[in-house]
């Protein structure tokens, strides 16, 4: 193996816009072959699934929340308990919402945004996050000045999604404040609940779709020529690297 970083990152992105392009021809061949099974005209209607529910940004429970009272579990909380918040000392919880992620047939019923998602410890830190944490894919994770969805985060090693093998559901919590806000959970800084046409308290990073993936990507292998990466892309890389190390050091 190359002992040159940047080498080293442009395999990995090779390797996983290959990944992306096939999935896709895939994709395509199976929505082909769907489509060519459907009965003549005048048959019987196909019924089509019901659509996912939309995704949410929660912690799992068992989450440890900063508050004046040092960390507590995110399901021991209640309104008006207050809770450390990037924008300045303590905020009173407004609300409390969440959801149950239920399996079905060993898979997950749900929509992708609401696929559990393991943050190991130190994953993004040193220490940071203190000990395994578990949110929805959808959830802002605080990093460089950004939000960046966990499931964006996705390394296989030190970030990883959660299968369904182990568990028949997964009660998912959040918090709401007066304003959209960073919370201290078990050291890391997530985002609280949002609030659709809310202000958001930071910038927002993400992918809106395989394309976008393959081309965030496709700059990290031309980053060994001429770096261009977007702030997602390297940080998504310098992650995927810190999950690396953790692997050879395991």
């Amino acid at each position: 193996m190359s002992r040159n970083p940047k080498f080293d990152r442009a395999r990995r992105n090779s390797l996983k816009a290959a990944g992306l392009i096939l999935g896709t021809i895939l994709a395509n061949g199976v929505a082909l072959k769907q489509a060519s099974a459907q009965p003549p005209s005048g048959g019987p209607p196909v019924m089509a699934p019901p659509p996912p529910k939309p995704g949410s940004s929660c912690f799992a429970q068992g989450a440890q929340i900063r508050t004046r009272a040092g960390y507590r579990p995110i399901e021991t909380l209640a309104v008006g308990d207050e809770v450390a918040v990037r924008s300045g000392g303590f905020a009173p919880i407004k609300a409390m919402v969440g959801h149950t992620l239920n399996r079905i047939d060993g898979k997950w019923n749900s929509n992708p945004d609401n696929l559990p998602v393991i943050i190991r410890r130190g994953a993004l830190g040193d220490n940071v996050p203190n000990a395994d944490l578990c949110v929805t894919a959808l959830h802002g994770v605080y990093i460089d000045g950004f939000l960046v969805k966990a499931g964006d985060l996705v390394n296989g090693t030190s970030i990883l999604f959660r299968t369904a093998e182990d568990r028949n559901g997964v009660g998912f919590i959040n918090i709401v404040l007066e304003g959209h806000d960073i919370l201290d959970v078990q050291g890391a800084s997530f985002e609280s609940f949002y609030r659709s046409g809310a202000e958001r308290c930071a910038p927002q990073l993400g992918f809106d779709g395989g394309r976008s993936k393959l081309r965030s990507h496709m700059r990290s292998v031309a980053s060994v020529v001429i770096d261009r990466r977007q702030p997602i892309d390297i940080i998504r890389d310098r992650l995927e690297e810190r999950g690396l190390d953790f692997a050879r050091a395991a």
